[in-house]
C-alpha cells in the first residue's frame, strides 16, 4: 500500500479505535446492569425486548471482532 493509501485509511482505523475506547470507558452496559437491579425495573415483556436487543448487540460485536481481525490479517 502506498503512503497515500495508508493516509486515506489510517483516520478511519483510528476512528474505530477511539469509538471502541470511548464506548468501553463510558460503560453503558455497566450502567444497564446497575439499572436492572433497581426495583421495579421492568415487565416480563420488556425483559424479552431487552434480551432480544442484547443478543443482537452480541452478534454485532462478534461480527465486528471477526471483521477487524480479518482486515488486520489481510493487510499483513
Amino acid at each position: 500500500m502506498s503512503e497515500e493509501h495508508a493516509k486515506a485509511v489510517e483516520p478511519l482505523i483510528r476512528d474505530v479505535q477511539e469509538r471502541i475506547r470511548k464506548l468501553a470507558a463510558e460503560d453503558p452496559a455497566g450502567k444497564l446492569i446497575l439499572t436492572i437491579h433497581q426495583p421495579p425495573w421492568t415487565t416480563p415483556r420488556e425483559v424479552a425486548l431487552v434480551r432480544a436487543a442484547l443478543e443482537t448487540h452480541s452478534r454485532h460485536l462478534d461480527e465486528l471482532d471477526r471483521s477487524l481481525r480479518a482486515l488486520a490479517k489481510a493487510a499483513e
